[in-house]
């Protein structure tokens, strides 16, 4: 069975580990992709052999294969390749390690001395890095201005949490998790994929649900989600089932029984994502058949009248490399395409792009890369937006992770971000007359920082603030009143409301 390439491990704790000396084991777990049991079996192998070049050279593969601090990886390189008879491969991902932390000079080095020795498997990747390098240097020394909120434990777990979809107004989102669901361990470890959803209450997610009616006990992948979530494309991956992609279709509030789609869109190729416009008749898809421009390429079909799909046809060298493309996401004014492809200016791994339609020339304009740090010098697969672009939902290793891959809502700081004017009047309880001497503060229940004070307009007592969405609470002091102590909740997301009006009613001490 052949899945989805990506980082989808979790945090290993590495300096906890019990006294036991057993390569085997550790050859064991790295043959099967256990990369955090592997790291274990490998760090009580060097507290025996410290002179060992395999075991520092597998331990630090291993912590690049997981999404944990990376920094983590170069001691146990650096000391690998200082030794004698170490693999030649570990002069490579040295070089790696350095790149992903960001030290390029180093990277570039190390890159070099693997290529010197003109063998080895990853030599044609080796001059790839070197480019990815360049690209690197550049996009890093000027960052998007760009804000992340990891979103919490109600969304994200411990394990690997990745592939988000979100519906244009944050109303509900869709999501891969390999936590604990309908299936059991697998070899390399982990729990089978699963597709876990969310809506929203009161302007936050609520605690993410199953999809019971799409998980099994394999593995299920969100690959692709419609504007309106009721459409649904999913990955399988099973004993009968692998490389091509699934529908489903909501009814009653829950989605169908996954179908294969055609094979128009599926072929004896690999499948991995797709994508459908907002009215329905274009699907955009992933695949490396025959006819591309090399490994995976985006493609697009047009739906006939019979309701079936068309020929696909590539969407050319503007879009598509020699490298892979994949997750395509058509933004839902249907002329903006974002994708990810390891392929172009990456700055490392797979990179998020922008094209747009160009209608006068009738073609796809040259990608444009979205930027660091939306893009890291690792793989970044997915992105979706909110209907004002000004949010955007990924999946990422960062400090402040569950565990492992989170999602993250990214806020584009440079767009004006939505406010709430809140209207309010101070008003006697008893006389119902106006209250004009008085003192209004606004503290935020997140920062605990005061975020704003006011005094009522002196004819009618009222004031009025201007609040992004949040936790507030709002303390009001009038001479010979009794204070006012009041949380204030303004709702984001699909919740969000441009106005609102409410009064405060003060008593007499």
């Amino acid at each position: 069975m052949k899945k989805l390439a990506y980082i989808l491990l979790f945090t290993v704790p590495l300096f906890s580990i019990a006294q036991k000396y057993d390569p085997e084991s550790a050859k064991e777990h790295f043959k099967h992709n256990n990369f955090s049991a592997a790291l274990t079996d490998y760090i009580k192998c060097i507290k025996f052999e410290p002179e060992n070049p395999d075991f520092h050279f597998k331990a630090g593969y291993c912590v690049l294969h997981l999404a944990v601090d990376k920094k983590q990886a170069l001691p146990f390189l650096e000391k690998a390749v200082s030794l004698p008879k170490v693999d030649p491969e570990a002069l490579y991902y040295m070089g790696l390690a350095y790149h992903i932390n960001h030290e390029f000079d180093k990277a570039a080095e190390f890159y070099l001395k693997y290529k010197a020795l003109n063998k080895g498997e990853n030599q044609k990747q080796a001059e790839r890095q070197l480019m990815m390098l360049e690209n690197a240097r550049k996009l890093t020394a000027a960052p998007v201005d760009v804000s992340f909120q990891n979103l919490g434990a109600t969304i994200n777990s411990p394990f690997p949490d990745y592939y988000p979809y979100i519906t244009p107004n944050e109303s509900y989102i869709i999501f891969t998790s390999r936590r604990k669901g309908k299936g059991s361990k697998e070899f390399d470890g982990y729990y089978p994929s699963d597709i876990y959803e969310s809506k929203v209450t009161n302007g936050e997610f609520e605690s993410a649900k199953l999809l019971g009616t799409i998980n099994g006990p394999f593995d299920e992948q969100a690959v692709g989600l419609s504007f309106d979530a009721n459409t649904l494309f999913l990955y399988i991956d099973n004993i009968e089932e692998y490389g091509d992609i699934f529908e489903s279709n909501k009814k009653n509030n829950k989605y169908s029984k996954p179908l294969k789609m055609g094979e128009n869109v599926n072929s004896k190729d690999f499948e991995s994502s797709a994508s459908i416009s907002a009215e329905g008749n274009t699907l955009f898809f992933s695949s490396n058949r025959k006819g591309g421009q090399g490994g995976k390429d985006i493609w697009m079909t047009r739906k006939l009248p019979t309701g079936e799909w068309a020929l696909p046809q590539n969407l050319g060298s503007n879009i598509n490399t020699e490298y892979d493309e994949d997750f395509p996401n058509l933004f839902y004014d249907g002329k903006t395409l974002y994708y990810s492809s390891n392929g172009r200016n990456s700055i490392g791994g797979y990179d998020l792009f922008k094209s747009e339609w160009d209608s006068e020339n009738n073609e796809w304009s040259f990608p444009e890369n979205i930027g660091y740090p939306i893009n890291t010098c690792d793989d970044n697969m997915v992105i979706t937006f909110t209907d004002d672009q000004r949010h955007a939902y990924v999946s990422m290793w960062r400090e402040d992770t569950q565990g492992d891959l989170d999602i993250y809502r990214v806020t584009f700081n440079e767009l004006d971000e939505k406010q709430t004017i809140y209207k309010s009047k101070l008003i006697n309880a008893t006389s119902k007359e106006f209250i004009k001497n008085a003192f209004i503060t606004v503290t935020d229940n997140r920062t605990m920082k005061e975020v704003g004070q006011y005094i009522p307009n002196q004819k009618n007592g009222s004031f009025v603030m201007i609040l992004k969405p949040g936790s507030y609470q709002i303390n009001i002091d009038a001479p010979g009143y009794t204070t006012i102590k009041k949380d204030i909740l303004i709702k984001g997301k699909s919740d969000f409301e441009e106005m609102i009006n409410e009064d405060f009613e003060l008593t007499k001490q």
